[in-house]
């Protein structure tokens, strides 16, 4: 059952500076835009558009029509804190209704709708707390009906007080790649470590146990969002080209998982006297790469690594946590909050030609 949550100061107060603490969403005063729409946060539905403030130096973002909807998923998680402030300033007609939904997880489900306030350049205030283990948070910004609704000067930030006494909102058991205590946080009910030095998150298989069914091996699987770590699931025996994340050799159409990464060789004595080492960083691990060591129809990473100096196949794209990508918005996010990068760094699955 989803619990209700604590909700604290939904205020009409005059405007004012929003309180100290570590801001949990990115560009909180809309102040970002790429072309005609805004950068960091998305439109998930209907349109949006620049509008003016009560100041100049203050933009805010207008939701047209009658079901216009911008969101932002923020990597926010349990580790940083449990208990959160929203604030937005906002303009809205009393025929319009415009709600903040709180979907925990990112995964669609949204846990809690607070509706704001018919108000005329008024800030309005939320606290609430979040169960612990949890990883993301998608706020969303939703308008239903007509009339003008405009929001500016939005910020959720990780507070030490003002949660006391509420019962916290729950995100339900995770999905995989979220943190996690034990099993009985998690979907799937395994809750491991890929690594000595890793959290402990939701998995689809467990290392210490036979899970996985024939022809499977419990291995690195597909992220499914950025916010979320890469997790261990069962997926089918050397399937992994060169130059994808692994956990196990078997993994990989090789045969050889080298520091993470499905490689040709394992160590030096594996090439008969040439060095293996990675052909970039992070990368897959060769015999002698970047010196024109191998022939036509070898393993390689880059073209540099070809006598031919040609190396065939589809480029390699990853993010600086190894993870595979398309784009930036599939890259964790740095410290300022921005997405990516998500860089080409090779050939996955290469062979010279």
């Amino acid at each position: 059952m989803r619990a209700s949550i604590l909700v604290l100061g939904l205020t009409a107060t005059q405007l004012g500076a929003t309180e100290c603490g570590g801001g949990i969403t990115r560009d909180p005063g809309f102040d970002l835009w790429c072309g005609e729409t805004l950068c960091a946060w998305s439109v998930a539905q209907g349109d949006v558009r620049r509008a003016a403030t009560w100041h100049e130096a203050d933009a805010g973002v207008e939701l047209l029509a009658s079901d216009a909807v911008i969101e932002q998923r923020t990597p926010v998680d349990s580790r940083d804190g449990t208990c959160i402030r929203f604030e937005l300033v906002s303009d809205i007609d009393e025929s319009a209704q415009v709600a903040l939904d709180v979907d925990v997880y990112g995964d669609g489900t949204v846990e809690k709708s607070f509706p704001l306030p018919t108000t005329h350049w008024r800030q309005a205030s939320y606290v609430f707390a979040v169960q612990a283990p949890f990883t993301a948070i998608r706020f969303a910004i939703a308008k239903h009906g007509p009339g003008r609704a405009v929001v500016a000067r939005m910020r959720a930030a990780i507070v030490d007080t003002g949660c006391e006494g509420g019962v916290a909102l729950d995100g339900g058991p995770a999905p995989l790649g979220a943190l996690c205590e034990t099993g009985e946080d998690c979907a799937s009910a395994i809750c491991v470590s890929a690594s000595f030095f890793t959290p402990t998150r939701c998995a689809g298989c467990d290392l210490a146990s036979a899970a996985c069914g024939d022809g499977e091996v419990c291995g690195v699987a597909p992220p499914s969002l950025p916010e979320r770590g890469v997790p261990l699931a069962c997926i089918a025996e050397a399937d992994k080209a060169l130059g994808e994340q692994c956990r196990d050799g078997a993994e990989c159409a090789t045969g050889v998982c080298s520091a993470g990464v499905c490689s040709s060789c394992a160590a030096s004595a594996d090439c008969g006297g040439a060095a293996c080492e990675p052909a970039y960083p992070a990368g897959p691990s060769l015999c002698a790469p970047g010196q024109a060591h191998a022939a036509a129809g070898e393993p390689c990473a880059l073209d540099a690594d070809c006598a031919s100096q040609r190396c065939a196949g589809p480029p390699r794209q990853q993010c600086s946590d190894g993870r595979s990508c398309k784009t930036d918005a599939g890259c964790p996010v740095d410290a300022a909050l921005a997405p990516g990068p998500c860089t080409t760094v090779g050939i996955q699955g290469g062979r010279c030609s």
